[in-house]
Order: structure tokens, then sequence, then C-alpha cells
């Protein structure tokens, strides 16, 4: 709701779920909770006093606390998230944020999983209702839509929703059977949801885990469906759902996918065919390498390389660090994740003149929302991005025994700084923001839930590894 002096605020009330509460009770309530919480002081000491205690193995100085904190108020009692708080109510600059991306949730349900492994958090009941409310929302040809009501994971609209529209203009008239094919579609989000499920198979505890292989089976016969004969996916649209192409990003989320169901549990006969068409991945990947900038490109479009840097390709790196554990990942491959991973790092890292920001932006090029900022904004979630992917590629590196892994724990380690409580790009509440332009105010939804799961893994990831190598160093020693 916009002020006239002092910016805006987001007001959450139990209007928007008229479905389930008629609207004079949801009035009444709100009207109810208004009188009962009349100040500030008095809302945040009843938030606080409802809140779990999560600092048993978390560094609250990183605002890893916080991060769970974020994530447990993006979330509906089914376990699914939103994306961040609406900015924009009357949908003037953007699509609306208060729905469930598949893509985002199902990164954030992985980074949560990764997190729990790691800690004594037990956050075994949120990776349970993740996995459940997937399950749900499958599509009967084994992929995920554009984006669901977090409620109840019912449709919301959406500008990707073509394999639906495809299905459905399937019955209708010969004029229009070809009407939403192809491009309008999102591959990247069923093959993030696939990557969760695989590895919540393997390391987690589900109530069902033969419900899981059986949905996981019907994942991968949706990515085989949405894989071209070349190994890469076909052309869709990207993550920032700007472009259409067949991008680096959607690549890594395919590989990460399949390799996460080779290591999986499941039947031989869907986990030999997952490692195969991991493979494909792996070798379809080539086509998307520059030799002369050092680095995989945005994407491939209409058979020819757009040689833009983009931050999402940067998950190349975990999606290789899982096939490693089901490929052979060669030393050439190795050296250009090295070179993509430090050329894209460095290509969009920006520091303004003048500002205290610094970070990456989303890819080169990236025109949304500058105001009167003349160049692209530093976003969050590329940043965060940058920080996990540098861990990811360290720990690669590291068993592969490669001198640069230090590099990247250096590099994760530098941008860790600029997101962390006290960084440039966390504001005073511990929030990141989606955005940054170069003077410091943040732009669009706040807190957006993927950079903080990001930060989150990160952290505890680093920590991980710098415990190993202090055990491995008093080994030595010893």
């Amino acid at each position: 709701m916009p002020f006239d002096d002092s910016g805006s605020v987001t007001v959450v009330s139990l209007l928007t779920e008229i479905a389930e509460t008629s609207q004079h009770a949801a009035l009444d309530e709100v009207t109810a909770l208004a009188e009962q919480y009349a100040a500030a002081d008095s809302v945040l000491e009843a938030g606080e006093a409802q809140m779990p205690d999560w600092t048993s193995g978390l560094d609250d100085e990183t605002g890893s606390t916080d991060d769970l904190r974020v994530l447990s108020l993006l979330s509906a009692n089914t376990g699914a998230r939103i994306a961040g708080p609406d900015f924009d109510p009357t949908y003037t600059y953007s699509g609306g944020y208060g729905y469930t991306w598949f893509r985002d949730d199902a990164e954030i349900s992985r980074f949560l999983l990764e997190t729990d492994q790691r800690t004594d958090l037990d956050l075994s009941a949120w990776h349970e209702a993740s996995a459940q409310f997937y399950a749900d929302t499958q599509r009967p040809d084994g992929t995920w839509p554009h984006r669901v009501w977090p409620s109840d994971g019912s449709l919301a609209p959406g500008w990707a929703h073509g394999r639906i529209e495809a299905g459905e203009n399937r019955d209708s008239t010969a004029a229009t059977a070809d009407r939403g094919e192809g491009t309008d579609y999102q591959a990247d989000q069923t093959g993030s949801v696939a990557a969760f499920l695989g590895t919540y198979l393997r390391i987690g505890d589900p109530e069902d885990p033969e419900a899981i292989e059986s949905v996981l089976a019907d994942a991968v016969e949706g990515l085989d469906d949405t894989l071209e004969g070349t190994g890469l996916p076909q052309t869709a649209q990207n993550a920032w759902e700007n472009m259409t192409g067949q991008f680096a990003h959607t690549a890594a989320t395919f590989l990460h996918a399949y390799a996460a169901v080779a290591r999986s549990p499941v039947k031989d006969e869907l986990a030999d065919h997952a490692a195969e068409q991991a493979d494909a991945v792996y070798d379809g990947i080539d086509d998307l390498w520059m030799p002369d900038r050092g680095a995989y490109a945005i994407r491939l479009e209409d058979g020819e390389l757009d040689e833009r840097l983009d931050s999402s390709a940067l998950a190349l790196a975990g999606a290789h660090h899982d096939y490693a554990a089901v490929g052979q990942v060669d030393d050439q491959r190795l050296d250009r994740l090295v070179s993509h991973l430090s050329t894209t790092i460095e290509g969009l890292y920006r520091d303004p003149e003048g500002s205290d920001v610094r970070g990456l932006i989303r890819f080169e090029g990236d025109e949304w929302r500058m105001r009167e900022q003349s160049h692209e904004k530093i976003w969050t979630v590329s940043t965060a991005w940058g920080a996990n992917s540098a861990t990811k590629l360290a720990r690669l590196l590291d068993e592969h025994d490669r001198a640069a892994a230090s590099e990247m724990a250096d590099c994760a380690l530098d941008l860790m700084t600029t997101i962390r409580p006290g960084g440039s790009l966390c504001l005073d509440s511990t929030y990141l923001p989606e955005q940054v332009f170069d003077d410091g105010t943040p732009d669009s939804a706040t807190p957006l839930g993927w950079p903080h799961a990001l930060r989150l893994a990160t952290e505890t990831e680093l920590a991980a590894m710098e415990l190993n190598e202090a055990q491995q160093t008093m080994a030595a020693d010893d």
C-alpha cells in the first residue's frame, strides 16, 4: 500500500483466502488482530515468542537463523512458499510475487535439505511437506507448471503454461493445435523439482519412498520429452522469464535432475536411464561453450550462440558436482568450469564508483526496472548464486586435487560478505531485497526467499569445508 511521504508497506491479510474464509469473518479477525497488536513492538514480541529455537549448529552472526525465519514467513500451511511479499499490489511493474514458482521453491527445498544434513536443525517436516506438495501438483505429463497458489496448489495465472494449453488444444480444432507449444514453458522448473526429490530420496527420510520414486519416474519422462537429441533442453523460457532459447541454466537443471535421480535408491532401470540421460546432457553442454570468452553462453537461439554472460549459468557448477557421482567430469570440463565461473563472476561484478553496494547483476544487458540508472542493477540472488556456485566448484576441484579450489573458496567468501548482516546488499532487518540500485536503495520483493536459502546453504557448506580442512590439518600434524 503506497504512502504519500514514506514509501510503502506490504499488508498481508486473510482476505487472500476468500475460498476458505468468508470475507466478513476475515475482516473481523484482521480487525481483532490489529486491535490486539496495536504497536510494532507488540507484533515483534508475539512473533518472536512463536519462533522455534534454530540456534543449534548455526552462527547467528551470519544471518542463518534469520534465513530460516524468512523462509518460514513466506510459507503457506501446505509447505509451499511464495517468492516474496508483493511490493506492487496493483501489478503495475510486475506479474506479482505471491505465488509458488516450482523453480524457486524446489531450489529452496534442496538448500534446506543440504543445510539439515550439516546441522541439528531437524527440518524433516518441511522436507516432507515440500515433497507432498510437488507430488500433488505434478501434471499428468510428469512436468510442473509455471506457478500455482501456495495455499492449495491450484493453477495460478501465468505466461508459461504452454504444455497445459497445448494439451487442451489437441482436443480442440486443428487450427489451434500448435498454439502454446514449445517456448511457452519453463523446463528448468521441472528439472529443479526432480533434483530436490532425487536428493531427498537419497539423503532424507521420506515417509513414502515408493511414492516419491513414482513421481520421479514420471518427472524423468517429462524431462525426456523436452530434451533434444543434441543433449540440450528444447527451446523454452529462461529462469528470468524474459527470453526464449536453449539456456545454459536449463541444461544445468536437467544435468542436476538426471544425476540426482541416478544417485537415488530407485529401481535399476530408472537409475540407469537417468545416468545415460545425464551423460547426454553433459555432452550437449559443449555446444554452449564460447572459446573467445572462456565461458558458457547464456543460450543458443535458433542455432546461434547468444554470447552474453548470465548469472543463472553459474548453476553449472552445482550440477557438475552431483554429476561427478555418476559420471566422469574430465579435465577439459574442469578447466572450463573454472574459467566459466571466474569469467562470469568477474564479468557480472559491479562495484559502482561512489557507492557502498557491490555484487553481481543478472546478465549482461539486463534492462529491467533501471529507472534513472543507465545500467544493470545488482541482484541479491545472482550474488548469492555466485557464492554458492563458487563453493560447489571448490568442493569439486578439491575432490580432483585441483589447486584452484582455494581460489574458488576465496571468491565465495568475498561474495558472501556482501549479503551477510552488515553487508552492502543486506538490510538492517537482515532481509535480502531482490535488487539494489547503485545508491543502495532496495527494489522489488523484500525479503526474497531464494537468496535467503542460498545464503543459508552456502554458510553451512563453507563452515563444513572449514571444519573438514581443520580436521585434515590436525590429522596431518598427528
